[in-house]
Formats: structure tokens, C-alpha cells, sequence
């Protein structure tokens, strides 16, 4: 028998934990965060009890509730661990939180089958954020452990790490009795993937997130041309801009970059997400085109020295880009009057690798020359600007998406407060989103021609209805077993 449950991404964008069983075989593909449900019961001042993750998050109906799934030390705290793992692996389409975020409490010795640029990002992540990231090495919760002079303390052991099992797509894959077919696909970040899976039933294909209209739509076009050949019988597809016509693609954002960019005569101020490289590659020409150049954060950086010491050669190269250090703690970073230790004791050891690099770049450059470069600046460093102090004449622009919910409404408040402080505003806005519109996914579900269609990872899966397909619609938790 083969089923598709939806732990997640079913009336939803995001969250996408789809469990695919096939008689002795079940994987999930992605292991994803929902940020809608998290958002439900939790803000950043109310924070889930650590020690308890697996109990409440089961109770909240954030994660689902399977034994044989999560690690071992928090899984305790609440019911007995199996011995051996029920599951057979994790397919990650990429690197997002809501298609990754939970693979932290999933069990090592459940191997995770990804690409070598989700890998990095993944490593990067992990490096370089603050909370639970534990997505390569777990570290060992909730043990008592000998700590210098007293016998024992509730510690965690960071030098003892579990590596998780991780596998690197091939053309095929094979996982037990399935074999799994990747292939890349064109979406706001890099390493992202599409599969088409041959099971008992016949072949199920699943989109991960996937457009055709960034800097790699023909990796997506290859994608539509081969999952066809397959002859599926079973779609899953995102829809997260089903009800959407109009495509807006990455080449006309970074044409009109170029135009706003063009006659600036302060600087340059502007915002897009974190790890999308293909935004960095567009804010990197547009930056050159006008004698300028683009300024990153050292997460940034880091995860693009990360990238390059993995091979991944579809992004942009650290010494395209100069990257930011910022003033932290005391402040004291090429201060004389301090040590070089005290004025390192700032940064983590990662931002510490980072200080010495020839295109590392300090507020007293940027308020010297603001002409010469475009410094990107997201909500959460806005502080900086106290540092950078844009002159007159300087503009932001920002490249994310629009508020869509109340608690993105209440931080574009305090941004534009910022910036009005700054004389940054109004700004201009210039987007271009990481998933297909409804034309596209209707002209993809057309060309792969499946024989039936599941929608995923949207809000109004009753769009779809309109599609040369038939389409089932399914709820959280329920079952769908292919005849």
C-alpha cells in the first residue's frame, strides 16, 4: 500500500512535513517549521519550555505525534524513546525553516537526503544563528557531566557531537524499496530540488517550491520536461501564488535596481532576505553598474565562505562583496585603547575567522565614502545606522516581501520609524517572489499532465480546481492511500 499524509502544508504556506509510506518504506519529504501555528501560541517574549519541545509541540499540533521519529534525549522527557528508528529517511527540498526548521528534533540515525548547497546552508545555519540548530551535529541534551572542580553539572557537552547521516542527491537515490529522483530547480535560495519518486502505486512527483522566472528558470523548465516522461499518478504541488497571474522575474528587479541606484548621490541603503543568493547576485550588478559596492553582513559572508568551501559554484564569491563589522557588546572593535583580545572578546569565533579578510569593511569607510557603496540593512540592524549615518541624499530600498499578518504589520511600523529617523523615508519597494504564479503552476500541472493533483504549501487549495487535473484536496492528518 502507498499513502501521502500531510503533517504539514495542507491550507498553509510552509510547514511542510509530508509523510510518504510505501509498503515497508516511509520518509518524510521536508521536516519543515510552521510559522503560522508557532505564531499561534508563541511571540518572542512567550517561549516554548526547551526541556519540554516534544510534549508541547505534540499538544500544540506543531509537530506530529510519531514514535520512532525524534532524538532520543528530548523525546525522554516526555515518553520512552524507541530503541530504533521508524523511518527511513528525510527528502529536504531546501534549506528554508518552514522546509527544514524541525529537522533538529528528528533523530541522527535517520539519514537526511539533501543537496551539497542545502548541506552548506544547513552548516552555515548552524554556525551562525542563535537557538536550537542542531541540523548536522546534535549535541546530547540534559545529562549530568563532570565540570571543572565540581563533580558534576547540568551541562551540555559541546565537544561530543553526534553527525547526523546525511546523503547527497545523485541523479537517483535510492531508499530502501523507493527510489527517488532529484532534480534542480529554480527558487530564492540555492540548492533547492524537485523529485519525482517511483513507488509500488507508480511515480509521485513533489515540487518542493519551485519559479520559473529567477536567474535558473531553465533548471525548472528541464525539471517539467523530464517529470512528464514519468507518466505520474500523483502530484504535489505548491501554490503559494496559485491565485496570482503576473510574474514579476529576478532580471526585471535587477534592471530596475540599476535605474533607482543610478543618480543617488548619498547612499545606498537597502534590505533582502538573508540566503537569497540569487537577490545578492541582482543587488551585486546593480551595485556595479552605478561605481558602487555591496556591503553584506557577516552571516552573510560566512555563509557564502561556507558555499564556496563546499563547491557550490551557482552564487555569488566572497570577493564580489565587501562585508560589515559592526560594533558590539562594548564597542571597542580597532579601539587602541583596548587589547586586541578585549576588542575580539566581542565577536564568536565564526565572526572572529571573518575580522581579518581583506573586503571586511567599518562604519568609519562607509561614513567616508558613502558614495562608493550600497549597505545592506535588514529590521534587525537597524541600529547601524547610527554608525553609518547615511547623509542627505541617500535612499532605502527594500527587497522582501510585504507585511501579510499582524505581527509583520507592527515591525514595518518600528522599520519606517527608523527610517524616518534616518531621512530614509518614504522607501522604495522591489520585489520578486521565490514561487511560480498560477499561470505557471497551471501551465506546469499541464505539461507533467499527473493524473491527479494534491496542493500544498497554500492558503486556497480550491484554486487549483480550475486545472486540467483532478484535484484532492486533504486536511491535516489525513490519510490518502493511492488505488
Amino acid at each position: 500500500m502507498t499513502s501521502i499524509t500531510l503533517h504539514g502544508a495542507a491550507g498553509e504556506i510552509g510547514g511542510n512535513k509530508i509523510l510518504l509510506e510505501d509498503k515497508e518504506t516511509k520518509i518524510f519529504l521536508d521536516f519543515g517549521m510552521s510559522f503560522g501555528k508557532l505564531g499561534n501560541f508563541f511571540t518572542p517574549y512567550l517561549q516554548p519550555r526547551k526541556w519540554s519541545y516534544i510534549n508541547d509541540f505534540i499538544k500544540l499540533g506543531i509537530l506530529p505525534d510519531l514514535e520512532g521519529l525524534y532524538r532520543a534525549d528530548y523525546e525522554n522527557r516526555y515518553r520512552a524513546s524507541k530503541l530504533d528508528p521508524e523511518y527511513d529517511g528525510i527528502v529536504l527540498s531546501h534549506p528554508h525553516l518552514d522546509h527544514a526548521g524541525y529537522i533538529s528534533f528528528v533523530r541522527a540515525d535517520i539519514p537526511l537526503h539533501c543537496s551539497i548547497g542545502g548541506k552548506a546552508i544547513l552548516q552555515a545555519l548552524e554556525k551562525t544563528s542563535v537557538g536550537f540548530n542542531e541540523y548536522i551535529y546534535l549535541k546530547e541534551a540534559f545529562k549530568l557531566r563532570p565540570y571543572k572542580r565540581e563533580p558534576t553539572k547540568l551541562t551540555r557537552d559541546k565537544e561530543t557531537k553526534i553527525e547526523r547521516k546525511i546523503s547527497l542527491f545523485a541523479n537517483q537515490t535510492k531508499i530502501d524499496d523507493l527510489t527517488v529522483h532529484s532534480f534542480p530547480v529554480d527558487h530564492s535560495i540555492c540548492g533547492a530540488n524537485a523529485f519525482v519518486i517511483e513507488t509500488s502505486a507508480g511515480n509521485i512527483v513533489y515540487t518542493g517550491d519551485i519559479r520559473f522566472h529567477g536567474r535558473r528558470s531553465n533548471f525548472s523548465h528541464f525539471f517539467v520536461e523530464k517529470a512528464a516522461e514519468f507518466d505520474p499518478v500523483l502530484m504535489l504541488s505548491e501554490g503559494t501564488r496559485v491565485s496570482e497571474r503576473i510574474s514579476y522575474g529576478e532580471l526585471d528587479l535587477e534592471r530596475d535596481l540599476k535605474k533607482e541606484m543610478s543618480d543617488i548621490k548619498g547612499l545606498v541603503v537597502v534590505n533582502f532576505p538573508a540566503r537569497d543568493t540569487d537577490r545578492m547576485r541582482s543587488f551585486i550588478e546593480a551595485s556595479k553598474s552605478v561605481g558602487r559596492k555591496l556591503i553584506i553582513n557577516m552571516k552573510q559572508a560566512y555563509t557564502l565562505s561556507v558555499l564556496e568551501r563546499n563547491g557550490v559554484s551557482e552564487v555569488p564569491s566572497l570577493d564580489e562583496v565587501g562585508f560589515y563589522i559592526p560594533k558590539k557588546s562594548w564597542g571597542v572593535y580597532n579601539d587602541n585603547n583596548y587589547p586586541r583580545n578585549i576588542q575580539l572578546g566581542d565577536y564568536a569565533k565564526w565572526e572572529q575567522e571573518m575580522l581579518n579578510k581583506p573586503n571586511a569593511v567599518t562604519s568609519e569607510e562607509i561614513v567616508e565614502n558613502p558614495k562608493e557603496y550600497v549597505f545592506r540593512c535588514d529590521f534587525y540592524e537597524l541600529k547601524y545606522l547610527f554608525d553609518v549615518q547615511p547623509p542627505k541624499g541617500s535612499i532605502y530600498i527594500k527587497s522582501v516581501t510585504e507585511p501579510f499578518d499582524e505581527e509583520m504589520e507592527i515591525e514595518k511600523s518600528k522599520a519606517d520609524n527608523w527610517l524616518k529617523l534616518f531621512n530614509l523615508y518614504p522607501y522604495k519597494q522591489l520585489h520578486c517572489s521565490g514561487h511560480a504564479s498560477g499561470a505557471e503552476i497551471q501551465d506546469m500541472i499541464q505539461k507533467i499532465a499527473p493524473k491527479k493533483v494534491i496542493p500544498i504549501h497554500t492558503e486556497t487549495p480550491a484554486d487549483f480546481r480550475g486545472f486540467d487535473a483532478e484535484i484532492i484536496i486533504k486536511q491535516l492528518r489525513e490519510k490518502y492511500t493511492l488505488n
